[in-house]
């Protein structure tokens, strides 16, 4: 069974309660941390609550996707937002903690950020949905002109996928969201045009409104996102999947960079 991911504390402490006899040995042991000591949660990285639980990283971020989110640090943000709407010194501490930690060792941070991209990568080998990447890459080669939405994160994804098509003489666009051109530049697909729109949770309204316009004009959509559920893969003929499976604060994107230049070599191959 699927579950859409607790907004609130609240609403995830009853989530676990609900699902707790459920719940693996280990995923009870962060179970019940998380409910005992939230702040901790809250304030500390991946690496550190996984080794005051004597467990993996991995399996908080396995944790995390039993309740529905994306990864371990998509579920933190609720731990950190029940932090910052509590009381005034509670919320100042929270402040304090992201204005002053301390400055960390560059060499670590760079072998963390190595290793967060080579996770990505490995991940996107191991659970690709071929099918899916072949059926997009049809479609796309039959295509007379193909539009491409992304923004935030998903900006330099859409902006690669813009650069290698062009390199490979395709007729392209992105969508202006900047000069507020989206809306027209919708209204204005063919039948034999499509959109490809890109995001991840939390997912961009504009580009989930782009979606939305399209379906409602009957026009085809392709679309890189994170999960089934997502406002986009909602109404995509076709959906690739991009889970946010490493331990990292900042996800990387280069598993999305290596599916968009799969997907470009496909499309623009003679």
């Amino acid at each position: 069974m699927t579950y859409m991911a607790p907004e609130t504390f609240d609403a995830l402490r009853q989530r676990i309660r609900d699902r707790f006899s459920d719940l693996s040995p280990h995923l009870q042991r962060i179970a019940r941390a998380s409910l005992e000591a939230p702040n901790s949660f809250a304030l500390n990285t991946t690496p550190v609550i996984a080794e005051s639980l004597g467990i993996q990283p991995s399996t908080l971020i396995r944790f995390a996707k039993e309740f529905g989110y994306t990864g371990f640090s998509d579920l933190q943000k609720v731990f950190r937002q029940r932090l910052i709407e509590g009381n005034a010194d509670i919320r100042e501490q929270v402040l304090e903690h992201d204005r002053d930690g301390a400055p960390g060792d560059i060499k670590a941070d760079l072998g963390q950020c190595i290793a967060a991209h080579l996770e990505s990568l490995k991940n996107l080998e191991k659970d690709c949905d071929l099918e899916a990447l072949n059926k997009a890459v049809q479609m796309l080669r039959g295509a007379r002109h193909i539009y491409i939405a992304g923004l935030r994160r998903s900006r330099p994804i859409a902006d690669y996928l813009h650069y290698c098509l062009l390199r490979g003489e395709r007729s392209c666009s992105l969508l202006d969201f900047a000069g507020g051109m989206a809306g027209p530049q919708i209204a204005t697909l063919a039948n034999n045009d499509i959109l490809f729109a890109i995001a991840f949770s939390p997912y961009s309204k504009h580009v989930v409104d782009a979606v939305l316009d399209a379906h409602v004009s009957g026009r085809r959509i392709v679309c890189l996102t994170d999960r089934s559920e997502s406002p986009l893969a909602r109404y995509a003929e076709v959906s690739l999947l991009l889970g946010a499976d490493t331990t990292s604060r900042l996800q990387p994107i280069s598993g999305a960079v290596a599916l968009i230049q799969t997907l470009a070599e496909g499309v623009t191959r003679p």
